[in-house]
C-alpha cells in the first residue's frame, strides 16, 4: 500500500498473477475443481447456457465458449459454468 502511488502496470499485473496462483493452490488443497467444458456436450446439471449461437462447425448442444468457469467441491456443484452453446443454423 505504501508504494501504490509508484506502481506501474507491469508490477500490478505481476501482483495480480501471484494472488491468483495462491488462490488456485488454496482451491486445490481444499478439493475445489474448476469446470471448463469447452468442446463438451452441454450438460444442464453442470452448465448454465447464457446464449445459443448458430454454428456450422460444431455439433448442436456443444459448448462453444466458456463465459465463466464453474466450480465443484468433491464432485458437488458449487457454481455452474456459464457457457455459449451451439445450435443448428437457421435455414
Amino acid at each position: 500500500m505504501a508504494s501504490a502511488d509508484r506502481a506501474d502496470a507491469a508490477s500490478l499485473a505481476a501482483g495480480q498473477d501471484a494472488t491468483l496462483r495462491l488462490l488456485q493452490k488454496a482451491f486445490q488443497r481444499l478439493g475445489v475443481r474448476e469446470i471448463d467444458p469447452a468442446g463438451e456436450p452441454f450438460d444442464p446439471t453442470r452448465h448454465e447456457a447464457v446464449l445459443a449461437q448458430d454454428s456450422n462447425t460444431a455439433e448442436p448442444n456443444t459448448v462453444l465458449q466458456v463465459m465463466q468457469p464453474g466450480y465443484e467441491l468433491h464432485n458437488r456443484l458449487l457454481r455452474p459454468a456459464r457457457v455459449v452453446v451451439a445450435k443448428a443454423p437457421d435455414s
